[in-house]
């Protein structure tokens, strides 16, 4: 996995609030209606729904990479600067966690203080091609941090990664946007965990939910 499995999107110009528009999607058997939502410098931010809710193409419609059924008329979320990691990545480097590190000149600070962490320390000597699924999850966030931007956005596989990591990974975006007036958006599926671990410190929670069978519904 390179940095450059992370996708950035250039932004020109500077705002306090970061609004998206309302996104539609309608195929043969489901329509998914997203509506418009506005995030704040220094916040953190959920996207919540069961899994095959839409999450992933929410995202997607938000860095552009979706085009909707009906295009926004404002489309100057299009130039925003987003650091984007996908739901699934797969590892093309070809060495260890230590050769990536050298070769990406990632030994600084922050890197590798994330590394300790979440407790990828142990596999510094590990060919990154033998990584679990976690570990390759938290080896891309580390790397989407490691790269400059003002909205970083994690499409987080909860069922591939422990409560105790993700609440860990959760922590760092939180503290990181927080120090650095950015704005992180990640993705989960239990409510119940983010009730019960960050109820009170999340800035904005947005669900997707089963309007009816073939209607999914998004909304603060």
């Amino acid at each position: 996995m390179e940095i450059e499995s992370i996708v950035g999107f250039e932004f020109s110009g500077e705002n306090t609030h970061y609004s998206f528009p309302t996104f539609f999607y309608s195929s043969n058997d489901k329509k998914f209606y997203f509506k418009s939502f506005s995030l704040e410098l220094g916040s953190m931010n959920f996207i919540i729904g069961e899994r095959k809710t839409g999450k992933s193409l929410f995202l997607k419609s938000l860095v552009g990479l979706e085009c909707p059924k009906e295009k926004p008329l404002d489309r100057s979320f299009l130039k925003y600067d987003i650091v984007y990691k996908p739901e699934y990545v797969k590892p093309k480097f070809n060495g260890t966690l230590s050769e990536l590190i050298k070769s990406r000149d990632l030994n600084n600070n922050l890197f590798m203080q994330n590394v300790n962490t979440l407790g990828l320390n142990k596999f510094l000597e590990t060919n990154i091609q033998n990584f679990n699924e976690e570990q390759n999850q938290l080896l891309s966030f580390i790397l989407m941090l490691s790269t400059e931007g003002l909205i970083y956005i994690f499409d987080c596989p909860s069922h591939l990664i422990s409560n105790e990591k993700r609440k860990l990974m959760i922590n760092i975006l939180k503290n990181y946007c927080e120090k650095n007036d950015k704005i992180g958006i990640i993705t989960e599926n239990n409510i119940n965990f983010i009730d019960e671990v960050f109820d009170e410190s999340i800035d904005t929670k947005y669900f997707l939910k089963n309007f009816s069978e073939n209607e999914i519904f998004g909304s603060i």
